[in-house]
C-alpha cells in the first residue's frame, strides 16, 4: 500500500507553521495569529504521531531492533542538533550536560525525547489506547493546571523532567485511540463543532489572565482537530513542496531556529526571514542528504523506493 500523500503535507503544513510561529517570536511580534498558532502547532504535531503509531510493532519488535530504529532516526540528529545549539550559544560545559539535555532540554529541543519518551510508554505500559488515555489524562490536567502556559522542570534534582514530557500524553494517546477507534461520519460534525468552540474560546483569551480558561479552551480545540484526523487524511492531498517539507519535517525542525536567528541578526523583517529560510532549509536539506553519515545526523528521511513501509511515527515532528 502506497504512503497517504496526506500524512506528508499535513506534517509540511504544521512544521511551517511552527517556524511562522518562531520567526514572529525571534521578530518581537506578538499578534492573535502567533497566539492561535502556539495553542494548537505542539499538541497536534504530537497527537499525529500517537495516530500514525504502529503500537503492535513498537511492542512486538525487540528492544535492540527498536532502539536502533529510534535512535538512527530521532535520537542522534536530536543529540547532534543538541550539541550545536549548546555550542552556538556559548552554554557553559558542566558535568550535569547529558542530564539537562535529555530532562531538561534547551530551545525547541524537548520534542524529540518527549515523543520519545511517549513511545516508550506505550512499548512499557500493554494496555489499550483508551486506558493509556484514561491514564494519562490526570497527569497531563495537572501539569496544565500547575503550570499553566509556562514550562519548565517538574522539581529541582537532577532527573527532574521538563513538564512537557508530562503535558502532552493526553494529546499522544486521543491520537492513537482515534487510529484504533476512529470517529464515524454522524460525529464528524461534533467533532469539527468541538475543535471550532475550542478555537473561539482559545482566541478570545488572547489579552486574559485566566489560566483556569485556558486549559479547557485548548482541550476542545486540540482533541476536536485530532479526531479529524482520519477525515483529513482520507483526501489525500498533495502539494509537492509542502510534502517534501513533511518527508524531511524532522530536518526542517531541528535545524530551522539556527538559521532563522541568523537571518534576524542581519535585520530581515518576518516575511523575508520565513522564506529565506524555507529556501535555505531545502537547500540544507538536499546536501545533507547524501552518503551515510550526514543524513544520520542532520535528520534526512530516508529515501525511499517506490513502495513505502506501513505507518510508524516518522520523528516528526509529527
Amino acid at each position: 500500500m502506497s504512503k497517504n500523500p496526506s500524512i506528508d503535507l499535513l506534517k509540511g503544513v504544521l512544521i511551517l507553521l511552527v517556524m511562522g510561529g518562531h520567526v514572529r517570536e525571534l521578530t518581537g511580534a506578538h499578534d492573535l495569529a502567533l497566539w492561535v498558532g502556539s495553542g494548537f502547532r505542539m499538541p497536534l504535531m504530537v497527537g499525529i504521531s500517537g495516530y500514525l503509531l504502529n503500537v503492535t510493532r513498537t511492542r512486538t519488535d525487540s528492544i535492540h531492533r527498536l532502539m536502533s530504529r529510534y535512535g538512527r532516526r530521532m535520537l542522534v540528529p536530536w543529540l547532534f542538533a543538541g550539541m550545536v545549539y549548546m555550542i552556538a550559544s556559548g552554554g557553559a560545559l558542566r558535568w550535569t550536560l547529558p542530564f539537562d539535555l535529555l530532562f531538561r532540554p534547551p530551545f525547541h529541543l524537548w520534542y524529540v525525547p518527549t515523543l520519545f519518551f511517549l513511545i516508550m510508554l506505550t512499548r512499557l505500559l500493554p494496555f489499550s489506547p483508551l486506558v493509556l488515555l484514561a491514564a494519562g489524562t490526570p497527569v497531563s490536567l495537572a501539569i496544565m493546571y500547575g503550570f499553566g502556559l509556562n514550562h519548565g522542570p517538574i522539581g529541582d534534582s537532577l532527573f527532574s523532567p521538563d513538564s512537557r514530557f508530562l503535558r502532552y500524553p493526553i494529546f499522544f494517546f486521543f491520537g492513537m485511540l482515534i487510529a484504533e477507534q476512529r470517529i464515524s461520519r454522524r460525529h464528524l460534525g461534533i467533532a469539527g463543532t468541538i475543535a471550532l468552540l475550542g478555537l473561539l474560546w482559545w482566541s478570545g483569551l488572547r489579552d486574559a489572565d485566566n489560566p483556569m480558561a485556558f486549559v479547557p479552551a485548548r482541550l476542545l480545540m486540540c482533541l476536536g482537530l485530532i479526531a479529524l484526523l482520519p477525515t483529513l487524511l482520507a483526501l489525500r492531498l498533495e502539494f509537492a513542496p509542502v510534502n517534501a517539507i513533511g518527508r524531511d519535517s524532522l530536518f526542517f525542525y531541528l535545524w530551522h531556529p539556527l538559521v532563522m536567528g541568523v537571518l534576524v541578526m542581519f535585520g530581515l523583517g518576518p516575511a523575508a526571514t520565513m522564506a529565506l529560510s524555507v529556501l535555505l532549509l531545502a537547500l540544507g536539506c538536499r546536501a545533507t542528504a547524501r552518503g551515510t553519515l550526514l543524513p544520520l545526523l542532520f535528520g534526512n528521511a530516508p529515501r525511499q523506493g517506490p513502495a513505502a513501509p506501513s505507518l510508524t511515527p516518522s520523528p516528526l515532528p509529527a
